[in-house]
């Protein structure tokens, strides 16, 4: 293979992980460079992303002027970036095992089969491992029963599939980055993934080739549980009443990209988008009906 990635990795007071996972992607193979953008992490952080550029040619390093947050710095990253021929993006806290970009890229040539006009997504799964390096039960998809369902267009309607720190990414779906909306309680992830799975091409690799680190200052994956008994059963309640919409969310995300790409989609695929909106107000029992029937079609055989 001639074809090389770049990685766009994302910083923000990533101490003490950050220095294993860039050792992690600079063992790489086809890697072309590492940008670097920091999202004004202290100075004691800033001294340390200095110090690995001095000490590897191939790092360049973004320094944001002012906390611009998770969603901006990416968009930022993959815009200023979108000429280079392939987009990794990186957390600043995981691990990437050695064969990663190798395995990523070579399904990334197959699916594209020379067509690097059609924007085109290559995903894949992920360990789960604490701050101790341990190894967690289960696996990124497993845990979330991601690993039970076909992965379509279909699928992704209801459930974001797709993590953007495990994704390779071509030069066509890194141009889309520039609409990714950022007052809406998305992740980049899903508006590429909807992206590619509706105007292009995505493939799952049923593998997993980073190890996803779980404690408390991820910067995209901090998603605490209440452990409040009483808190949850309000919530039961306010579901059941019907004033809770268990896909409000993702209502919100279908709008926005269905105003955004409407003209550029097929009629068949607009025409689905269409009729998960006519879920909307609908109420809770309404949308999980939709949902259990979606998840018992989409399950695999």
């Amino acid at each position: 293979m001639e074809a090389s990635v770049t990685v766009v990795m994302i910083t923000f007071n990533g101490d003490p992980f950050f220095q294993q996972q860039l050792n992690s992607i600079l063992q790489q193979k086809y890697l072309k460079e590492v940008l670097i953008y920091d999202d004004n992490s202290s100075s004691d952080f800033k001294r340390t992303l200095r110090e690995s550029i001095e000490a590897h040619d191939i790092i360049t390093l973004h320094e944001n002027e002012e906390t611009l947050g998770v969603i901006r710095n990416i968009k930022k990253g993959l815009y200023e970036n979108q000429s280079e021929e392939y987009i990794a993006l990186a957390d600043q806290d995981d691990v990437w095992l050695e064969d990663k970009l190798e395995i990523s890229l070579k399904e990334m040539l197959e699916l594209e089969k020379g067509r690097r006009d059609i924007p085109t997504l290559i995903y894949h799964d992920m360990k789960i491992i604490d701050e101790n390096d341990q190894v967690l039960p289960g696996t990124f998809w497993k845990n979330r029963r991601q690993d039970i369902f076909e992965h379509n267009f279909q699928t992704n309607l209801i459930v974001n599939l797709i993590t953007g720190s495990a994704s390779l990414m071509n030069q066509e779906l890194a141009g889309y980055a520039k609409d990714i909306p950022e007052d809406l309680e998305i992740y980049h992830d899903a508006w590429l993934g909807m992206v590619a799975y509706t105007m292009g091409k995505a493939k799952n690799i049923k593998r997993t080739l980073s190890a996803h680190r779980s404690h408390e200052k991820s910067l995209t994956f901090n998603q605490k549980r209440s452990n409040s008994l009483l808190k949850r059963v309000c919530n039961n309640i306010i579901q059941l009443s019907g004033k809770e919409e268990p896909l409000k969310h993702q209502f919100k995300f279908i709008e926005c990209f269905l105003d955004t790409y409407e003209l550029r989609l097929e009629t068949s695929q607009r025409l689905k988008l269409q009729e998960f909106l006519s879920l909307k107000g609908k109420g809770y029992i309404a949308q999980k009906k939709y949902i259990w029937a979606a998840q018992k079609k989409l399950e695999k055989p």
